[in-house]
């Protein structure tokens, strides 16, 4: 039998919860909702909105007094409803525990508190985790919020992160909830914690209390008989009567303290009657809410301006943007919108850590607010990109386009710059799109996706550029989403398909291995190119799942063909970047070989050189691992991309393949010729292999034959073939050469 004596709960303190986007997010939402709630309503929207975003069965918010520990809560909140008047469910050992701890987080609350909502006999469900944080005043523990779980695991972090913010405001609130009860219980309640000032008839002060004191630094002996204006030193106050009767006035107010300190009061002046209705006194109630406006402003910063930048957000770009729109078109003026994303930015992050990331945007941010005009808009939208709203570049479209060409060349030159960081020079570039507008048909809305959209081919043009939008680029950029969508169901719905191109020896002809390519078809549909759908899957995380596929499906095939005692010496699968980097890419090779009894010498893997772009390290790492399990590794696409010789001697490579577009023109173009030449001498000095892709003539092979070549591929031997066509090729080849 378990025992409360052997049972020990499990609690934890986190102080530095981590950052998210979708925190910032939740940040972002629950700030707008929490200012735009007054004094009323905030336990109610605070308890809500965070029981929601945590998964909470309750929230509640209660006083702490341990000698009666069953106290109604001042809110609270069960699976969407408020319900009032309810008792804490908190038992007294439990309530120890969270005078004891500043944030208590238990993961087993049904075994180290059985008596937990023992008050509450409706809970059906049993609560297993639990959270609470102390309210403390003057260093002592005055109430707790608190949250329970039907579930052990909760993600307390992020509970403690979206509260962070906002617990000057709790306790706050709470202190006024409690300066509200009290004078409920009391009739007289005139030294609570807010300042009271008795006037008679003629607002000459007869009594203060010592709230009033400690507000504005003024002692009872230096204002008795002085008149309320000398004192608070604005003319005598305009009454209004409201629905209850009650003669009184309520305003925020700057005031300043006996040192001369300005700050925020709240002041409340009412007009006391005797029995005979005759008017006796004054009472005002004073309030200093200057950290409660202190708090607001930061919320409103929040919901509004990037914390990293300090520059305004999406949200704030938005409103900002639809203003200067409006104005635009009634004004017939033209604006500009431009979208800077940075070029290599993700390298300093994956090399140097985002705090150097970090460092890096915030310099960018100042490098771009001593270029803009006053009136201009500078925005960060999240991660690396920024947005510049020009708001009035004339009224001719020419000169428009002119102006904002040359601020969008000069972002980039200014962007550019080495940045000195921990003693190197760091660089970055960006690409620059720009919309202008008004234009005919063209909503503020569509200003941000035209501006993303240019950007785009800017990146797509080379980086480093400024693209306008035209209407093409939206046809494109609308095909281009409806590809994607499609092919995200390519691999549930079967329609990827995988073909493969024979590779032969240049001296004999012989059959040595094929190349295995991926190809999709849409049902009921024709075939879509690889050049089409291959670089939308590796704009996003499609290309892995897919790579994967191919990986596999290649292994199956091997194994299928080994079982029919055909022999294909070799089968090269390419391997994109993203699915090389990932986590898992070694262990999912080597389950894969396991599982269909693959010999490692059998598998080679085609990367290209932006793999190592950013990644040598863990690139050499990780090509050691697949070598030492047999594999061998050939450069796909050699001189076609960002060839790097230093990077190439490091790699533990086997073979290279020549691009087809060298091969093409062979042997019309002696250049071709030569820098084929010249990777056949390189590739034989280091110890490569060589296959020459794209081969359809029998010139070229017998170029190719003269310089050395070891193989190649093409339309000359055989287009990409389905797996069944394939398995007759090999038995061909195998009777030809034995």
């Amino acid at each position: 039998m378990t025992t409360m004596d052997n049972i020990q709960p499990t609690i934890s303190v986190v102080n530095s919860p981590a950052s998210s986007s979708e925190t910032s997010t939740a940040l972002t939402e629950l700030a707008l909702a929490l200012a735009a709630k007054p004094s009323e309503g905030f336990f109610d929207e605070l308890i809500s909105r965070l029981a929601l975003q945590v998964g909470a069965c309750e929230g509640y918010i209660a006083h702490f007094d341990s000698r009666t520990p069953s106290l109604p809560c001042i809110r609270y909140w069960r699976e969407g409803q408020f319900i009032g008047g309810k008792l804490s469910p908190a038992s007294a050992n439990l309530l120890a525990e969270i005078r004891a701890r500043r944030v208590v987080n238990i993961d087993n609350l049904q075994q180290a508190y059985p008596d937990y909502a023992s008050t509450q006999p409706e809970i059906q469900q049993p609560l297993q985790g639990f959270w609470a944080q102390q309210i403390v005043q003057q260093q002592r523990v005055i109430g707790y919020i608190a949250f329970s779980f039907s579930q052990a695991k909760f993600d307390h972090a992020l509970l403690e992160q979206l509260l962070a913010p906002f617990f000057e405001r709790l306790s706050s609130e709470f202190e006024v909830q409690q300066q509200r009860e009290a004078l409920s219980l009391s009739a007289i309640a005139f030294e609570s914690n807010e300042g009271l000032i008795i006037t008679d008839v003629n607002y000459r002060i007869v009594k203060v209390n010592k709230a009033f004191s400690q507000i504005t630094g003024y002692q009872q002996h230096e204002v008795l008989g002085q008149e309320l204006t000398e004192v608070l030193g604005n003319p005598s106050p305009v009454f209004i009567e409201e629905v209850d009767g009650t003669v009184r006035r309520k305003g925020e107010v700057e005031r300043q303290r006996k040192n001369g300190q300005r700050y925020t009061q709240q002041e409340t002046i009412t007009a006391v009657h005797n029995d005979l209705d005759s008017l006796t006194h004054y009472v005002v109630c004073l309030q200093d809410i200057s950290a409660n406006k202190a708090t607001e402003q930061q919320i409103q910063h929040l919901a509004y301006f990037d914390e990293l930048t300090g520059l305004p957000n999406r949200r704030k770009l938005r409103e900002e943007l639809s203003l200067c729109f409006s104005r635009a078109k009634k004004q017939h003026a033209i604006g500009a919108l431009l979208f800077i994303d940075l070029d290599h930015f993700k390298n300093i992050n994956d090399s140097l850590g985002h705090a150097a990331g970090d460092w890096v945007l915030q310099q960018v941010a100042k490098r771009l607010q001593e270029l803009i005009r006053e009136g201009d808009v500078l925005a960060r939208l999240g991660g690396d990109e920024f947005v510049l709203l020009l708001a009035d570049l004339g009224e001719s479209p020419p000169h428009a386009e002119q102006q904002a060409n040359i601020v969008g060349k000069r972002l980039i030159q200014t962007i550019s710059s080495p940045y000195p960081f921990d003693g190197q020079s760091l660089h970055i570039g960006a690409s620059v799109g720009i919309t202008l507008f008004p234009g005919k048909g063209q909503t503020a809305e569509d200003l941000l996706k035209q501006a993303d959209t240019a950007m785009y081919q800017a990146k797509s043009a080379g980086r480093r550029t400024v693209i306008f939008f035209d209407d093409g680029m939206q046809k494109q950029a609308d095909k281009r989403l409806k590809l994607h969508n499609a092919l995200r169901g390519a691999l549930a719905n079967d329609e990827l398909l995988l073909y493969y191109q024979p590779q032969h020896m240049v001296s004999t002809g012989e059959l040595v291995g094929a190349e295995a390519l991926v190809r999709w078809q849409p049902e009921g549909k024709g075939l879509v190119s690889p050049t089409e759908f291959i670089p939308i899957a590796e704009e996003s995380d499609l290309i892995i799942d897919i790579g994967m596929w191919v990986l596999e499906q290649s292994c199956k095939h091997m194994a299928h063909w080994q079982q029919k005692g055909l022999l294909l010496p070799e089968l090269s699968v390419n391997v994109s970047a993203k699915q090389f980097h990932h986590p898992e890419f070694v262990d999912r090779v080597e389950e894969l070989m396991t599982r269909y009894s693959i010999d490692g010498a059998m598998l080679n893997l085609e990367i290209t050189e932006s793999v190592v772009l950013g990644h040598a390290e863990d690139t050499i790492r990780k090509m050691e691992q697949l070598k030492e399990m047999g594999l061998r590794f050939s450069i796909d696409d050699f001189g076609a991309g960002y060839s790097s010789l230093s990077y190439l001697k490091r790699l533990p490579v086997d073979e290279l393949k020549i691009d087809r577009s060298f091969i093409r023109d062979i042997p019309r173009d002696s250049r071709d010729m030569a820098i084929v030449d010249a990777v056949l001498a390189m590739a034989n000095h280091l110890g490569f292999t060589v296959t020459a892709e794209g081969v359809e003539t029998r010139q070229q092979l017998a170029f190719l034959k003269q310089q050395g070549c070891t193989f190649y591929q093409g339309y000359l031997s055989s287009k990409a073939i389905t797996a069944k066509a394939l398995e007759r090729y090999i038995q061909r080849f195998q009777s030809k050469f034995g």
